[in-house]
């Protein structure tokens, strides 16, 4: 009896300090990401993304080659996918869905809240990798 409480303490004791691998991270390091988009059969976009965070809110703005810029609204990470609206203007919305990749990076798919005049969405895939400039 003595050897199998003690065995149950050292199991026990072993869960608390082994470092939990696997567990869904639910943040993101801040600062300057690197990143591509592409739409299918179209060249891929490089564009940059800065990561921020106001009190507990993620922000998260997306700048092209153009010089324009994109905040993305309602930003979430949550077991390891970003999620958030990209509008883009002039009544035009899409839905990210972004899955965290290597530990770090994100990648995933955008897709149009409103079919155009097509009546087809467009969708866009989206990669965001952060940088040596990333607050960890």
């Amino acid at each position: 009896m003595r050897a199998h409480v003690s065995g149950l303490a050292v199991a026990i004791l072993m869960a608390t300090v082994t470092p939990r691998r696997g567990v869904a991270q639910n943040t993101m390091p801040l600062g300057t990401w690197r990143g591509w988009l592409q739409q299918p059969d179209q060249d891929s976009i490089r564009v940059s993304y800065l990561v921020q965070k106001s009190g507990k809110h993620l922000l998260i703005t997306m700048t092209g080659r153009s010089g324009i810029a994109y905040d993305m609204s309602d930003a979430k990470v949550k077991n390891d996918v970003l999620t958030f609206d990209w509008v883009m203007g002039l009544g035009s919305s899409m839905y990210c869905r972004l899955t965290r990749r290597d530990g770090k990076s994100f990648e995933g798919l955008c897709n149009d809240r409103t079919p155009g005049q097509s009546g087809k969405g467009v969708r866009v895939w989206m990669m965001m990798t952060p940088t040596d400039s990333v607050v960890k």
